[in-house]
């Protein structure tokens, strides 16, 4: 089990993001990992989940693992600013039987979606930089600023890190997104399938 703290910030993407793949050279980031997430989310039977922006997901990577994720209760402050995470790594021969117990437990599924993801990864005096180019079909692109922390001592030392983080990036050009992708993948869907 992992357990972790992220300090993230997500912007909307243009078609053309060159600036940004220069930048990720110019600052010494590497390439980590292309990956095909398929994200699906759970929610309790009143929607609190959606409602106070709970997490209860599984994810399937490149359809060779599977983790469950759990967040709790954020608000938009929080999730800029640090937001604890609990990943469970899991047999990815198991996500039908894994499905089949969220739901026994009461929970539903609210969204499924793929998302196409291209991490760049840099260590900054210790801390993990992540910069993620995500693409979701029909949906749009986005650039995700990630900072890794371990401790909520560590996590308030690095407020001002995500927000040079972003300045660098000139992310702050950009607009933020300002729902989780579960949000606005399920705004879609509804919008387009009526």
């Amino acid at each position: 089990m992992a357990n972790i703290i992220e300090l993230e910030v997500c912007y909307v993407l243009n078609e053309d993001y060159k600036d940004i793949l220069e930048k990720i050279e110019k600052y010494g980031y590497t390439f980590n990992a292309h990956i095909i997430e398929e994200d699906t989310y759970y929610t309790d039977k009143q929607e609190t989940f959606i409602k106070d922006r709970i997490c209860l997901r599984t994810r399937k990577t490149n359809e060779d693992s599977l983790e469950l994720t759990y967040k709790p209760k954020t608000d938009n402050s929080t999730e800029k600013y640090g937001k604890k995470e609990v990943n469970i790594s899991l047999n990815v021969k198991d996500y039908k039987d894994i499905k089949f117990v969220i739901n026994s437990l009461g929970y539903d599924e609210y969204v499924t979606f793929k998302k196409d993801r291209t991490i760049y990864t840099k260590v900054i005096n210790g801390f993990e930089h992540n910069i993620m180019i995500d693409k979701i079909e029909g949906i749009g692109q986005y650039i995700e600023l990630e900072i890794i922390a371990n401790t909520e001592e560590e996590k308030e030392k690095l407020h001002d890190e995500l927000d040079n983080f972003v300045r660098i990036f000139e992310c702050d050009k950009l607009v933020e997104k300002n729902k989780p992708y579960r949000d606005i993948v399920k705004e879609y869907y509804i919008k387009n399938n009526k």
